[in-house]
């Protein structure tokens, strides 16, 4: 028997567009760019993560959980290992910030600054979304999730002044930051192709909140 209950948490999320953004909460959308490139160091891969990334190239990776797994998640789990001692990353969590205003449901990986942590904890800096086709279509989910996480953190009295999000099919990645009543859109989409670029722009965003 389907639990309604629970395919309600876990869709909340994904059921938000812009518009429904700017009704409930008054958050508009816009594009800038996010970073100066050219002043984010870049960072090298491990070994690891380039074998891994290039064996799960020669994968069918047709479905969102493939990608989510084989090319996303190592990823992160690279950036996770450069900074065991200031950061936690949790995948396929539940953030629940306010149910009765449908922020809640699962995030596909949260960043926290809370170091082994077993529970989420404030304050959430970054959510990553995982998509299966056009990083666009993910683009309101995550804006919603990213306004959760700030939720979240005010509940727990530690509010940060922006956080932010990425949309990735695996190949592709784009960077949104919440401002204030604004969710910014990078203008720029970053590939796996150049993963030193893609993990200094990560590392710049686990660096703001160090």
């Amino acid at each position: 028997m389907i639990d309604l209950r629970k395919l309600f948490i876990k869709m909340a999320y994904r059921d938000f567009t812009f518009s429904k953004l700017e009704q409930d909460f008054q958050i508009r959308q816009a594009r800038k760019s996010l970073f100066d490139v050219k002043s984010i160091a870049f960072v090298e891969p491990s070994d690891w993560l380039l074998t891994t990334l290039r064996r799960a190239k020669t994968m069918p990776l047709r479905s969102e959980k493939s990608r989510s797994e084989n090319l996303i998640s190592p990823i992160i789990n690279e950036v996770r290992q450069n900074n065991i001692d200031t950061i936690e990353v949790f995948s396929g969590e539940n953030l629940n910030a306010d149910a009765k205003a449908k922020l809640n449901g699962e995030v596909d990986f949260i960043f926290v600054h809370f170091p082994q942590s077993a529970e989420i904890r404030e304050p959430i800096f970054n959510v990553t979304e995982a998509k299966r086709g056009a990083v666009e279509d993910g683009w309101a989910q995550c804006a919603a999730q990213m306004y959760g996480a700030r939720v979240f953190n005010q509940k727990h009295n530690n509010p940060i002044k922006n956080i932010y999000g990425a949309v990735s099919n695996g190949y592709d990645w784009q960077f949104l930051s919440l401002e204030d009543n604004y969710i910014f859109i990078d203008d720029s989409v970053y590939t796996i192709d150049n993963i030193p670029q893609l993990l200094g722009i990560l590392q710049f965003i686990v660096d703001k909140y160090r």
